[in-house]
């Protein structure tokens, strides 16, 4: 019988073509029973990407993610990298489409011998190729099933009709997991080698692609670097039987050492500010953004003026301390029940330590003598000698210390005998020799922010970010005293008034809350000084004066001239409102200060410049806002004045820094809070100092005392990195202001200088409102003699409240100048720099003595 070559070719192709439909038919049935996911979505898919946050500077300040994740592209990824991840994961990844018919058939025979001889776990081998991996890592839940890795075949097909096998690689490369929370090659050659991973040199390309099976343990370099260094070894081997590298290139590869250490981005400072910048974006993008999205935030931050706060801050309240609180018995971590033996004991602050010269760091006692005591800081050994502990008075430290004990120590200025391993390994070095200070129970806060737009520039929220992260720049609502003052007088300037008017300042009483006259304004120590310029009164921040100078120009109107300046917490136009007796919070106030200095313009706070996407494209961008609340010659006023309280008034202890500086103090009733706020021509910082929990710091504690000093201390930094010409920029004087020679006592022309005028200042003048009348021949005088005998001879201003026989008798009930405690904040507000003259209550002074030193 005849074969018809052509009908057996018909029927062979019609059942191949029918075997193909039917097969591709089934794979489409089976595709859709299992629910297989489509790929459609993986050529716009971005893995979980870290939002990054930068400073002013453009250096990385921190970072958020749920997984530590770099984004690359392929041209970022070395081909050594790439060809040793294919070597030991995928060797046949360039010639399959997907799936490994050779590992499969070894798979289902491994399979197959479980399921004859009754194996709990079937499935154990899986046989999956590098885009099996990308597909399971991608869209599959890790389960050992059949159904799964149907699943997963049939997407790593797809995969690879759809994209290159470069492609196909570099998604592969940013997704796997190489430990320590780092998610790609980027990030973990960040981590491991501190550097990008297109820097990677064959051998530690080589152990990344090693680790890919098991990066949680088994070959993790930190854990066990001998089974790493094993596994890189063997995966160089694989690459030169491969055919990928050369001989050469492997001797000198496996020759190389290791060198795997941790290099983590810790928030060194910053860490309120960063906090305050989380809460922002989270409430702005959502969770999910500020974990996932790859977002890149450039802060204001200035990352050198953040660490000088911190520091300025942290060292003046322990100074605080240690000079005016004294030793306290540090708590104990075997008597807590925090540790069996001091050996066992880990503090939370050793997690993210950074030992760097001259930090404060907590470190746990273990062995004390009479002269020198043995310390650990994490697995760092510290010596103390009796020497560096001289403030607590002890002369032997077995008097102080004993083992458990945790102390706050300065480390030395020189650490360069120090050799850490950076994965946390002791070394054998010489003990730290450290000093001892105490950690404080005193609290503070600081902001510095930019005058012109209002960036803030550098933001600290209290000592210790571990220990509480309670925001008090921002979120405390405090009573700020005399520091309140300025818009008492910049409402009077708007009103008419100039520096140089004159009132009474004596004691008078005003209706409580009850309509009864009880309220009679007090100076510090009770003192009066009679006839005074509205100059003279803020400077040396005389209570009595600005209770009348708002009673004369009205506390409402006192109150719009805070509100206009940013103060948003509830006033009431209460007399107290002019010593300050009401909250306010302390970003508002340095707000309000930038205004003043900004003559008028107050800028709006922001904390974030710009915000990108992962790819750089900008999302979001802040511009500076400011908004006129003030005529740029009546705030001039208010800046001259300011200037002076630095020169003669409370602030003098500034008067010896470099450039032109203005500000003012502020304590409140029972020393429970003190402030400094001041500024530059450029920037506004301020600072406060107290408790959390309303009562004294110390023993008659000011603003020029408690807080002047950090604030003294951060200024004389900050101008000394300026250049010589911005270290002695100056205020600008706007149109409509002129000067005029003024008795300071007495706000008369000093055209010539007339008889018994001690003190001439050049004052500040709306045009038109300086002094032409000649001086007087008696009034400098009269000024000398305490205020009773000046009170027949002064006229007052129409509505000024005046002594009477009453006011004199409640201000008889004095306060001794020895006693801890002051009266009500409306009547005793205010101590700045009047500690340092202790004379007796009853005496009368020709000249002021508060403030003058």
């Amino acid at each position: 019988m005849k074969v018809s070559w052509r009908g057996v070719l018909v029927k062979v192709g019609a059942a191949i073509a029918g075997g193909c439909v039917v097969g591709a038919a089934a794979g489409w049935v089976l595709a859709q029973s299992l629910h297989v996911p489509q790929v459609d979505q993986l050529a716009t898919f971005r893995p979980a990407a870290t939002t990054r946050l930068y400073g002013s500077d453009g250096e990385q300040v921190a970072s958020y993610a749920l997984e530590r994740r770099v984004e690359v592209r392929p041209d970022q990824i070395p081909e050594h990298l790439k060809k040793a991840i294919v070597a030991i994961e995928d060797a046949d990844f360039y010639q399959h489409g997907g799936i490994d018919p050779k590992a499969i058939l070894r798979a289902a025979a491994v399979t197959f011998r479980n399921f004859v001889t009754g194996r709990k776990r079937v499935i154990t081998q899986g046989g999956s190729t590098l885009t099996q991996q990308l597909a399971l890592n991608l869209f599959l839940k890790r389960e050992r099933t059949l159904q799964r890795k149907i699943k997963e075949a049939l997407l790593a097909i797809d995969i690879e009709k759809r994209f290159s096998k470069d492609q196909i690689i570099t998604m592969y490369a940013n997704e796997i997991f190489l430990g320590h929370g780092a998610y790609g090659v980027e990030a973990a050659a960040q981590l491991y080698f501190n550097k990008p991973a297109s820097e990677l040199t064959l051998a530690e390309s080589a152990l990344l692609a090693g680790m890919i099976p098991s990066a949680n343990n088994r070959y993790n370099p930190v854990k066990r670097p001998q089974a790493a260094l094993q596994r890189r070894n063997k995966v160089l081997s694989r690459m030169l039987e491969l055919g990928f590298i050369t001989r050469q290139e492997y001797d000198e590869a496996v020759a190389e050492p290791l060198g795997v250490s941790i290099h983590r981005r810790h928030a060194d400072t910053g860490e309120y500010f960063l906090e305050m910048v989380r809460q922002e974006i989270e409430r702005r993008y959502g969770t999910d953004a500020l974990y996932t999205a790859g977002l890149q935030v450039h802060l204001t931050m200035d990352p050198k003026l953040q660490a000088l706060a911190e520091t300025s801050l942290r060292d003046g309240l322990v100074n605080l301390e240690q000079t005016y609180i004294g030793f306290r018995p540090p708590p104990n971590v075997v008597r807590d029940g925090k540790a069996a033996t001091p050996q066992d004991y880990r503090d939370p602050s050793w997690a993210t330590l950074d030992l760097r010269p001259s930090a404060m760091v907590r470190a746990v006692v273990t062995e004390v003598s009479s002269r020198r005591a043995k310390l650990r800081i994490a697995d760092h050994v510290a010596s103390l000698d009796v020497a560096q502990a001289k403030w607590t008075g002890a002369s032997s430290l077995t008097h102080i210390l004993h083992p458990g004990d945790l102390v706050l120590v300065r480390l030395p200025d020189e650490l360069s005998e120090l050799e850490a391993s950076e994965d946390g390994a002791a070394t054998e070095t010489p003990p730290l020799a450290v000093e001892l200070l105490q950690e404080p129970e005193i609290e503070g806060a600081m902001v510095v922010m930019d005058n012109r737009t209002g960036a803030i520039l550098a933001l600290v929220g209290g000592f210790d970010f571990g220990r509480s992260e309670f925001n008090r720049a921002v979120q405390s609502t405090l009573q700020c005293g005399s520091a309140f003052k300025p818009f008492v007088y910049m409402t009077a300037f708007q009103q008419g008034y100039t520096p140089a008017d004159t009132l009474f300042d004596a004691p008078f009483l005003l209706p409580d809350a009850e309509g009864r006259l009880t309220y009679c304004p007090k100076n510090y120590y009770d003192r009066y000084y009679g006839i005074t310029t509205l100059r003279r009164a803020l400077e040396m921040s005389f209570n009595a004066t600005a209770v009348k100078l708002q009673q004369l120009v009205g506390g409402q109107a006192v109150v719009d001239t805070a509100k206009s300046f940013g103060i948003t917490t509830e006033l009431h136009p209460y007399p107290s409102l002019a010593l300050g007796a009401f909250e306010v919070k302390l970003i508002d106030l340095v707000r309000a200060y930038t205004g003043i200095a900004n003559l008028g313009e107050l800028p709006e706070p922001y904390f974030i410049d710009q915000i990108s996407d992962r790819d750089g494209r900008l999302v979001e961008r802040f511009f500076p806002r400011t908004e006129r609340v003030m005529p740029a010659p009546v705030s001039y006023l208010m800046v001259h004045i300011l200037r002076g309280v630095m020169e003669r008034g409370t602030g003098q202890s500034a008067a010896s820094l470099p450039g032109n500086l203005a500000g003012k103090t502020g304590t409140t009733d029972s020393y429970s809070d003190a402030w400094f706020v001041g500024f530059s021509p450029r920037i506004t910082v301020g600072v406060w100092v107290g408790r959390d929990l309303k009562k004294p710091i110390a023993k008659r504690m000011t603003g020029a005392k408690a807080a002047q000093p950090i604030w003294n201390r951060f200024m004389a930094t900050y101008l000394e990195g300026l250049d010589p010409d911005a270290r002695t920029e100056d205020f600008p004087v706007p149109p409509g202001v002129v000067f005029s020679p003024v008795d300071w006592y007495t706000g008369e022309r000093a055209i010539p200088p007339c008889p018994g005028q001690s003190k001439v200042i050049l004052e500040a003048f709306l045009d038109g409102t300086e002094p032409n009348a000649p001086c007087s021949q008696s009034l400098p005088d009269l000024a000398e003699l305490p205020w009773p005998f000046q009170l027949p001879f002064y006229s007052p201003r129409p509505g000024e409240p005046m002594p009477s026989a009453e006011a004199v008798a409640v201000a008889d009930h004095r306060v001794a100048p020895d006693d801890e405690d002051t009266d009500t904040a409306e009547a005793d507000t205010e101590a700045d720099g009047a500690i340092d003259v202790p004379y007796p209550p009853d005496a009368f002074t020709k000249r002021d003595h508060a403030g003058t030193r």
